[in-house]
């Protein structure tokens, strides 16, 4: 029996890790020297065909999101353009193009992030600013300082960004949108501004020192960056904090939520502390702001819609879920690879209890970063009935993909993240349309106000 018992426990330890490999979205490189090698022209070749079939074999509607005869006149044109060894750097800024094309924000191409980091530990900068996106254009998203013994240069928030290096801002966003994924171009090109120095290096080549063309109002200044120079910004600490709470008025609260990828037991414990503050405060109107919220953990979002609730509710009204041979199950009991599995979602989430629970008006900023566990967060509140939702439809559809699938290109070793699940929304709508907020409000980066914000306090009045 004691036999039985260790063999018995070896096989699920084997199985269980095996199966986990799908789900570790920056595994190290087995061999680190394939980061400084040429990979050949026929292996190049082979990888983009098991890029685009990889996705396939694992998205939940492929046929539905993907543009399939775009992708295939892409991938014809992608191998007669590589008709030399690559490294694994210059191979993605070709392959990587076909991203934008699975029209899905859970389906991409991983930029090379294993170079990435060794740059980044060789000591080499990355672009040190946060942006925004508008209609095409690139704003700073903060206030910079920089103070040294012979210089002293200040970046203001909202001042737009004309060129990086002799590039336009311009174009920069419009080619770095086909190297993410996404459900819309106007998401994609938010996705680039959320993402933007990882774009910028990967697709573009800039790391290191930068030469900035700048705007604000009608003065137009160029800034030099360079390795050296330490920029602070002034509103650093907040923009660094995932969840942050200002009681901005005596019956007004803010609570920003810039991620739900977080650890769930200590958000639970921030949650709540916050929470606390609010009552003791006895705070009227709560806003909730997860404009930039790129999602994460469904949990944390279930946490804080639990203090918003007044009556148990529901995330989702089903699943579906497409079978392939990382994810069926051990021995696959869930079934054969291919395999579409509907599952209707029964859970029930309680609420807190009356003491705890909030209890004043709720607003929830949205926006088109607004995605994946941000989504479910919107859709909740909204068809629960537990705030006003004000801002701009998201990027993403309110029933969306999710439970991201990864694995690895066989000979750049480049690793692929792909949704294998559909979610529909709590109140059972089929549509294929972004969460619409029930007030719209059309933002300003140049002027720098807020004017969702401002258009709460008038809704508050």
């Amino acid at each position: 029996m004691n036999t039985f018992k260790a063999i018995l426990f070896l096989t699920i330890f084997l199985l269980g890790g095996c199966a986990q490999s799908h789900l570790d979205i920056f595994p190290e490189l087995e061999d680190p020297s394939l980061m400084d090698r040429k990979i050949s022209v026929s292996q190049l070749h082979q990888d983009i065909d098991a890029f685009v079939a990889g996705v396939q074999a694992r998205h939940p509607d492929f046929d539905s999101y993907a543009n399939q005869q775009a992708i295939q006149q892409s991938m014809l044109k992608l191998k007669q353009q590589i008709d030399q060894p690559l490294t694994r750097v210059e191979f993605f800024r070709y392959v990587g193009k076909l991203s934008h094309l699975f029209n899905d924000g859970h389906s991409f191409l991983i930029w090379p992030y294993q170079e990435y980091a060794a740059a980044v530990d060789a000591g080499i900068q990355p672009f040190p600013f946060a942006v925004k996106e508008q209609d095409g254009s690139l704003y700073l998203a903060r206030d910079y300082n920089l103070v040294a013994d012979n210089e002293s240069k200040t970046l203001v928030s909202g001042s737009r960004i004309i060129s990086i290096n002799g590039v336009s801002a311009e174009q920069i966003i419009a080619q770095g949108q086909h190297f993410v994924g996404g459900e819309t171009q106007h998401l994609r090109e938010a996705f680039v501004a959320a993402r933007f120095p990882y774009i910028l290096w990967a697709v573009f080549g800039m790391i290191g020192d930068f030469e900035l063309v700048v705007q604000h109002e009608t003065q137009v200044n160029s800034v030099d960056v360079n390795r050296d120079q330490q920029w602070q910004s002034q509103t650093g600490q907040v923009a660094n904090t995932d969840l942050e709470l200002q009681i901005r008025e005596p019956n007004l609260a803010y609570l920003r939520v810039g991620s739900f990828d977080v650890d769930p037991e200590q958000f639970a414990d921030d949650i709540a502390d916050h929470f606390s503050t609010i009552k003791q405060q006895n705070i009227q109107h709560l806003i909730i702001d997860i404009r930039d919220n790129t999602g994460g953990n469904t949990d944390t979002a279930t946490e804080l819609a639990s203090y918003l609730a007044e009556a148990p509710f529901k995330l989702v009204s089903h699943v579906t879920e497409r079978l392939n041979e990382d994810n069926r199950g051990w021995f696959g009991y869930k079934g054969s690879a291919g395999d579409m599995i509907r599952t209707p979602w029964t859970d029930e989430v309680s609420p807190k209890s009356e003491a705890r629970r909030f209890t004043g008006n709720v607003y929830v900023l949205i926006g088109p970063v607004t995605y994946s566990a941000a989504i479910v967060f919107a859709t909740t509140v909204q068809d629960n009935e537990m705030a006003t939702l004000v801002g701009e439809p998201t990027g993403g559809y309110a029933n969306q993909t999710a439970q991201g699938n990864l694995f690895n290109l066989p000979h750049s070793q480049l690793r692929a993240y792909v949704a294998t699940r559909l979610l529909v929304r709590p109140n059972g709508a089929t549509e294929v349309t972004p969460v619409v907020p029930d007030v719209m409000v059309q933002p300003d980066m140049a002027s720098g106000s807020d004017t969702a914000l401002t258009k709460i306090k008038e809704l508050m009045q």
